[in-house]
């Protein structure tokens, strides 16, 4: 009988243990994501890019970024509010939205449009949203909205001379008050073609704004974005200004310009204001004034964004559900720097984009200047489906080459989610998307460790 007893114990305790390990080995497998889990669809209320496509294609996008995302196999979509597209309150417009497995909502929309009506209406969206999971912040840094989100933003263009400019061409640039000057930094034009690019460049001071005297002399790079510094002993000035001698480029158009002119001043008492600035030619809609950013700031100075360090924190105080949701940043590779860190601490997340497809060669090296300026702050890749900076599809090479760095780091757990732009060239025919949706269905399904 004991014999009996102990058997059918142990037999109770073998299933017992069997149960168990099949419903952790159920619970694993749920639990294990796969790579379609971490994909995001950049999202636009639908046609915001017609404009651009009409006059590139010929053809425009209907589809909106629930619809889209289900056609490329994405559970996921980070949508950006569009020049105030769509209006609050947004709970009609989200219905689509909660067939998504998580959806992120901007806080800061397009152009770095923010408002704290609209953020408010923003987490009372959130409350009553349970796969609304986080907030993105688009176009945060650099961005100088005027008031409302529904407000148009200043855009900074290059300095661009008439085509067919007589040289000598004159930029000249006059601080709030006098300061002390000590430096200049130029930075090439990175206009389509390589035109509009200057070559010889000479400096001139004037203490009094009338009398000029010449400190310094350079030749600019032959390159887009490229930059000349120069330094002079330190001069308390009322003016200042860069004589362009002559141009790199050819024919009777030839011309000039300046992608953008900063000043650096000598001493403590520094004025960060915009300068003043006229030139002796400027195309229309590329004045001048458009290309001074005025002083270089030191180091420690703060990268200029949408939102303060002190709202930043005010959000991340804010619960949804009894919870903190997570916020996103956008930062594109030229933003890696030490003074974007005080905003960067105060978020949960950053999505790395590349603007000009060029720049996709040194991808690796900014995901990896980036890794080191926020180790330990969870990244995502952001790969761009069409060559927004020269309004053409982008080559397949390209798509390619972004997509499998961002899939590799994905498995290799550095970065938690890769995200492509966007529903507004989904629907268009190009190449680049289609190899994405193939991408996707080769790897959607693959588990990822």
């Amino acid at each position: 009988m004991k014999k009996q007893l102990n058997t059918l114990i142990s037999r109770h305790v073998v299933f017992a243990v069997s149960l168990v390990m099949i419903l952790t080995a159920q619970m694993d497998s749920a639990a294990q994501e796969t790579v379609r889990d971490r994909l995001w669809l950049w999202g636009h209320p639908p046609g915001v890019f017609n404009n651009q496509l009409r006059k590139v294609l010929g053809k425009e996008s209907t589809t909106g970024p629930v619809a889209a995302a289900k056609d490329l196999g994405i559970p996921n979509v980070i949508h950006i509010r569009y020049r105030g597209e769509p209006e609050p309150p947004f709970d009609g417009y989200y219905q689509p939205f909660r067939d998504l497995k998580k959806a992120y909502w901007s806080l800061v929309g397009a152009h770095g449009a923010t408002s704290p009506e609209e953020r408010d209406q923003v987490f009372q969206l959130a409350e009553k949203n349970p796969n609304l999971r986080g907030f993105i912040l688009d176009d945060f840094f650099h961005a100088q909205p005027r008031g409302n989100a529904t407000d148009s933003l200043r855009e900074v263009r290059p300095w661009l001379a008439q085509n067919g400019a007589v040289f000598p061409v004159t930029l000249e640039a006059r601080p709030p008050e006098k300061e002390a000057v000590d430096g200049v930094t130029l930075t090439q034009t990175d206009w389509k073609g390589g035109h509009y690019r200057s070559r010889a460049v000479e400096v001139d001071l004037s203490e009094d704004g009338h009398l000029w005297r010449t400190v310094a002399k350079g030749t600019m790079p032959d390159k887009p974005a490229g930059t000349l510094s120069l330094q002079w002993p330190a001069t308390t000035v009322s003016a200042a200004r860069i004589r362009v001698l002559d141009t790199l480029d050819q024919g009777k158009d030839a011309s000039c310009g300046f992608g953008s002119v900063a000043f650096t001043l000598a001493g403590a008492n520094r004025s960060f204001g915009r300068w003043r600035a006229s030139a002796s030619s400027n195309y229309p809609g590329h004045e001048a004034l458009q290309a001074v950013r005025g002083i270089v700031p030191p180091d420690n100075e703060p990268l200029p964004a949408s939102l303060s360090v002190a709202e930043l924190n005010e959000i991340g105080r804010r619960t949804v559900r009894g919870e903190s949701l997570p916020v996103m940043a956008v930062i594109y590779t030229r933003q890696i720097k030490a003074r974007a860190l005080p905003h960067l601490n105060a978020v949960d997340q950053l999505c790395l984009w590349t603007w000009r497809p060029n720049d996709l060669k040194n991808l690796e090296a900014n995901f990896e200047a980036l890794e080191r300026l926020v180790p330990g702050k969870d990244l995502f890749l952001g790969c761009y489906m069409y060559d927004f900076h020269e309004s053409k599809p982008l080559p397949v090479d390209r798509m390619k080459h972004q997509t499998d760095l961002a899939f590799q780091w994905l498995r290799e757990g550095r970065i938690k989610g890769i995200i492509f732009l966007s529903n507004g060239i989904a629907d268009v025919g190009l190449e680049s998307v289609e190899w994405t949706r193939r991408w996707i269905m080769e790897h959607g399904d693959e588990k990822l460790n």
